[in-house]
């Protein structure tokens, strides 16, 4: 199975997540490659170091310095900002990138499961059972969310207003439809190509409504992979897309230490398993009311003392 991640612009936390990311789940015997499409290669090269492991580990070898290999090479796919501004397509959403990137990493290796995983996630299992559920068909995504009929939130229902009763690329919507995040997505080799077309043409066919974007590249993956069985696999993959403040921190300390440690990535991708998964939680959301609090504070106290460097 191959592993892939997106990642792009100039926020270094997204990057760091990502790289996080990569060793957790480089430390699965069942990840045959890590694929990232990036346009800041450069932030990826140290990782490529296991691509010489990855050879060694297949003769069952040591490398020099007598760690063993890992079976997951690490291979860098560069983009342009011109290849993002295409991938948005002509209605120029932006999200439509990230199933461009499922689709090219497709083409690439046709005969391999493909697992797609947003930069805030990390490996906190085992994937034999995704791998089980993979080799007979079934895909997989993170977590059930909610149906199209639900009303917990003023986005799905103005989606539900904008899509129930259509039909797009053969499927009527209805509330009974349901939303699944995205944030995993997992691919068996035998019916990939095909669903990754079918959610290019959902999204674009939603674009072409009133449908609020928010949720379009989301449900486009719901809806064609419900065509089939869908998995979740939240109880082995974390996804703290509700505290990335927190687990930046975490991140940030772990490769600066990996960093002044001078580590392989052998090393990194084994201390990365001594991580207390349960230490942070994966959402943390402060009341309205809390946070403009302190925003009225910050105002009104600001910092008894502000001192700069002035060269002499």
């Amino acid at each position: 199975m191959n592993l892939l991640l997106l990642t792009f612009g100039d926020n270094t936390d997204n990057h760091q997540q990502a790289v996080f990311a990569a060793l957790s789940f480089m430390r699965d015997p069942h990840i045959r490659r890590v694929l990232v499409v990036t346009d800041r290669p450069d932030f990826y090269r140290w990782l490529c170091g296991t691509e010489r492991n990855a050879l060694l580990t297949e003769e069952g070898g040591e490398d020099a310095s007598g760690e063993r290999g890992m079976a997951a090479a690490v291979e860098i796919l560069p983009i342009t900002a011109e290849t993002l501004s295409a991938w948005q397509g002509p209605q120029q959403f932006f999200w439509r990138i990230k199933i461009q990137a499922v689709a090219m990493a497709v083409r690439q290796y046709p005969d391999q499961h493909l697992l797609y995983v947003d930069s805030d996630t990390f490996l906190a299992g085992s994937l034999a059972g995704m791998v089980r559920q993979l080799d007979a068909g079934a895909a997989c995504m993170h977590c059930f969310e909610n149906r199209l009929g639900d009303r917990n939130s003023r986005t799905l229902t103005r989606t539900r207003r904008a899509l129930s009763g259509r039909t797009l690329e053969g499927i009527t919507l209805s509330g009974r439809h349901e939303m699944w995040n995205a944030g995993v997505i997992g691919l068996p080799a035998s019916t990939a190509a095909e669903r990754v077309a079918q959610v290019l043409q959902l999204c674009d066919a939603m674009c072409a409504t009133d449908c609020p974007r928010r949720l379009i590249e989301q449900f486009a993956f719901s809806l064609a992979l419900q065509q089939g069985t869908l998995r979740s696999c939240q109880d082995v993959i974390g996804h703290y897309w509700g505290n990335k403040a927190a687990w930046n921190r975490l991140i940030a300390g772990f490769l600066a230490e990996a960093r002044l440690k001078d580590e392989t990535v052998a090393q990194a991708v084994a201390r990365v398993g001594q991580v207390d998964w349960r230490a942070l939680p994966l959402e943390h959301r402060q009341r309205r009311w809390v946070l403009r609090l302190k925003a009225v504070i910050d105002w009104a106290l600001p910092p008894k003392k502000l001192r700069h460097f002035t060269p002499g």
